[in-house]
């Protein structure tokens, strides 16, 4: 029959027990290996930790490094005296690892401290802080990146902003010069003004120091001189209305005499010609008379006559009343000849009666 089995939580208890006592039994073999490596002669090292040791000096280093930054026999405490998880530790920086190891973490919900992590999840939590710390790191070198262009981009507007300044004190200068000059001949100027208001005062007192009376006989002859200009002028705007009142007057009574005589012309002829249609008339039946009585060919012949001067007749006042608008003067000539050829028609036949 097999031996009494022990407790389990006495097992747990004697395991826990030689984890911390590996952890310890490390950094004391760490510190022995760092008091190795500085009595052994150059070259010695490698040789003496494969033969003696039997230790690589990849592991060497890691016992070594172990002995160097965990001095602090709490922290060792700290995370359950657990070799594996100092080894693990050891990827984070040292001023960081203390604080890690002295707070709790959340894991899957719940809150842990090393001590109480399984070795896989402080792996876990060491692989995350080393991605957020590759990711700060990667984050700060983009700020740097950023502050370093912003600040090239300042020295290069302090510098623009610095020629500017030097351009603007150049063109302020020059404005500066300009406006002093400006002053200095605004000065000269005024200077100049002064002497002349001082002359027309001096002149000025002078004049007031003519004699009252002279000035009076001064002013009433201007104004006396000044009246008889003005009366010249009226006189000669009246004189120049008179002479124009007449012209016009002229001129009307002139065109008043004109139509006037132009009625009584185109009277006169409107009565000869009257006078002449109705002596035509009575001759032309007295020569139907005759024509009636007589039937011979020489009535025939007259009337043929007869009416071709009517017919003429007729057409000569036609023409005279046509020129009448576009020219009067000769419309009235040839009325007055028409008017004379009618008295002498009947001058003609009185004599013949």
């Amino acid at each position: 029959m097999n031996e009494m089995t022990r407790p389990i939580e006495v097992i747990t208890q004697e395991i826990q027990f030689y984890k911390g006592q590996a952890c310890m039994s490390m950094v004391e073999i760490g510190k022995r290996l760092l008091e190795a490596k500085q009595c052994l002669p150059h070259g010695a090292w490698g040789e003496w930790l494969k033969n003696e040791v039997d230790f690589s000096e990849r592991t060497a280093q890691k016992f070594m490094r172990i002995a160097k930054e965990y001095t602090n026999p709490q922290l060792i405490a700290d995370i359950g005296n657990s070799a594996s998880k100092a080894i693990m530790l050891l990827s984070m920086p040292e001023e960081e690892r203390e604080e890690f190891v002295g707070e709790a973490h959340e894991i899957n919900g719940e809150e842990k401290t090393v001590a109480e992590m399984t070795n896989k999840e402080l792996q876990e939590v060491l692989k995350e802080l080393e991605a957020e710390r590759k990711e700060k790191e990667k984050l700060k070198k983009q700020l740097d990146l950023f502050e370093d262009e912003a600040q090239r981009k300042q020295d290069e507007a302090v510098d623009a902003a610095y020629s500017q300044g030097e351009e603007q004190i150049k063109c302020l200068s020059e404005l500066k010069e300009q406006a002093e000059a400006a002053a200095r001949e605004a000065e000269k100027r005024v200077a100049e003004l002064q002497g002349e208001v001082s002359e027309l005062q001096m002149q000025k007192e002078q004049t007031t120091l003519l004699d009252a009376t002279e000035l009076e006989k001064i002013r009433m002859e201007a104004e006396a001189e000044a009246q008889k200009k003005a009366e010249a002028a009226l006189q000669k705007k009246l004189d120049k209305a008179k002479k124009e009142a007449e012209k016009a007057k002229k001129e009307a009574k002139e065109a008043q005499a004109a139509i006037e005589a132009h009625e009584e012309a185109q009277k006169e002829a409107e009565e000869t010609a009257l006078a002449l249609k109705e002596r035509m008339k009575l001759v032309q039946e007295e020569a139907d008379k005759k024509i009636r009585l007589a039937g011979n060919q020489e009535m025939t012949v007259f009337k043929v006559h007869f009416e071709n001067v009517q017919m003429e007749f007729n057409e000569m006042m036609t023409c005279i009343d046509n020129l009448q608008e576009k020219e009067p003067e000769e419309a009235g000539k040839m009325r007055t000849a028409m008017k004379s050829l009618c008295q002498n028609i009947m001058q003609i036949l009185e004599d013949k009666q």
